[in-house]
């Protein structure tokens, strides 16, 4: 992507994150020339805990390789999860040069939990339990066609100092007892098979891993 285009964008995101808040995030993913892509501009990425120079999702990579940016110019309005099974409503933009060949894509998230919790307390005024139901209903039923989590190691890098874990150093139990606590608030612990990629990057044994994790859960159960 030219860095003109590049710039475009990047003051286009921020500006429209400044206007709609933090309910919305905003993600550039950035095509390179020689093939392959990295998030170039994020703005609300704690939403989904997605970092800089993060991956596409596999739905994006389905887009891209099914060339349905030849037929339309955006898709809108389906579901991504986030961590920790949080919904959200997702829309991209492909973004293209004159002779139409993609340089990169503009994905929208939005985190509706707030309008939907408002929307049910104003049934609750007039008792309208009926509807509320309806609305809980249809939102367990939504099925995801897009995981945004970032990768794993991208995630543990944003809680610990890569420095830190690169230099060999080793942390302190309180420190791994945060660290493992704030990857489970990320939902780390819910895609399966990171035991072994966080014990690899943290340079810690498994049976450390879930030793700590269990100690979390125990101080979340007591907190309860």
């Amino acid at each position: 992507m030219e860095k003109e285009l590049f710039r475009h964008y990047q003051n286009i995101m921020n500006y429209f994150g400044a206007i709609l808040g933090s309910n919305y995030e905003f993600v550039l993913h950035v095509l390179k020339p020689e093939g392959g892509s990295q998030i170039g501009h994020i703005v609300n990425g704690e939403l989904s805990g997605r970092t800089l120079n993060g991956p596409l999702t596999d739905y994006a990579k389905k887009l891209i390789s099914e060339k349905v940016y030849l037929e339309k110019d955006f898709v809108t309005d389906y579901v991504g999860e986030g961590p920790r099974g949080k919904k959200f409503r997702s829309s991209t933009l492909f973004i293209k040069d004159s002779k139409g060949v993609l340089q990169g894509l503009l994905c929208i998230n939005f985190d509706a939990d707030v309008y939907r919790k408002v929307a049910k307390d104003v049934l609750k005024l007039v008792n309208l339990s009926l509807d509320i139901e309806h609305i809980e209903m249809k939102t367990e039923q939504e099925q995801p066609v897009e995981r945004l989590h970032d990768n794993v190691s991208n995630i543990i890098y944003t809680v610990i100092d890569k420095d830190i874990l690169e230099s060999g150093a080793q942390l302190s139990p309180d420190q791994k007892k945060l660290a493992i606590a704030k990857l489970k608030d990320y939902g780390v612990f819910d895609i399966k098979g990171t035991i072994n990629e966080v014990s690899d990057i943290m340079g810690m044994s498994e049976s450390s891993v879930y030793r700590y994790l269990q100690m979390v859960s125990r101080d979340y159960s007591m907190q309860k």
